[in-house]
């Protein structure tokens, strides 16, 4: 069996991933999609005052609304698919979640990025791409905005530098 695992979070950018999964993957009768969607950990003390079950339908009902697009697209198609959530670093939960449901490959999708971005960003795909022993595809969005594109690194850069000079003095 063909195990393809899609992390999808609801972007346009999962959306991408799991369209070019069924193209490239769908025709195959042995293929079977894992939709996952990672959750982040609340902290500590915010779980003090919640109980378990409460934490547990919160993420439930974030990773359903995260992944009813595609879900309603792979139903649509007649394909095989099944979908879970999981909690943690998003990175290290795709690749373990992999490694759980012994997927053949893993499709992710991601949006164009500057070097000086990705320089300054903790991407998931750059963390998904060094830890995984699973081979990962990797579908490109579209660009990012403007904004993000040059000014959160520009105020990053300028942040450091700021940094710098202070422990400098």
């Amino acid at each position: 069996m063909n195990k393809i695992l899609i992390p999808v979070d609801g972007s346009k950018n999962s959306e991408m991933a799991v369209k070019h999964a069924v193209n490239t993957y769908g025709q195959d009768p042995n293929a079977y999609f894992h939709l996952c969607n990672v959750q982040p950990t609340l902290y500590r003390h915010i779980g003090k005052f919640l109980s378990k079950k409460t934490i547990n339908e919160w993420h439930a009902e974030r990773a359903a609304l995260a992944s009813a697009s595609a879900s309603a697209y792979l139903e649509k198609q007649g394909l095989n698919f099944a979908f879970t959530y999981v909690c943690g670093d998003t990175g290290t939960a795709i690749r373990d979640e992999a490694v759980r449901l012994e997927c053949n490959r893993i499709v992710v999708g991601t949006s164009k990025k500057n070097s000086l971005s990705r320089l300054f960003e903790n991407s998931t795909t750059a963390k998904l791409l060094e830890i995984s022993n699973i081979p990962v595809e990797v579908v490109t969005g579209s660009s990012l905005p403007v904004l993000e594109r040059w000014g959160i690194p520009a105020l990053g850069a300028g942040a450091a530098t700021a940094l710098m000079a202070v422990v400098i003095d």
